[in-house]
């Protein structure tokens, strides 16, 4: 099996490590936003399910990291 060029790959990388960070800083407003919440409304449960997506969404994009990287590692 071939790989791809690096003319292709590098910019799809690029793009991919610019995605994943976009997506861990809304994760991390995500979660002071919900910690926000939490203190003004304790008697709701809105806010812990935010909290939890939140936390959910950064283990997805870690994970996807580190899968992505693993297949795309040459064998």
């Amino acid at each position: 099996m071939k790989s791809l060029p690096s003319s292709v790959t590098q910019p799809m990388l690029e793009l991919l490590g610019w995605l994943g960070w976009i997506v861990t800083l809304m994760c991390i407003s995500r979660i002071i936003w919900a910690a926000a919440l939490f203190i003004f409304r304790s008697h709701r449960y809105e806010s812990i399910e935010g909290l939890l997506g939140s936390l959910l969404g950064g283990v997805v994009v870690g994970s996807a990291g580190l899968i992505a990287a693993a297949l795309y590692a040459p064998l």
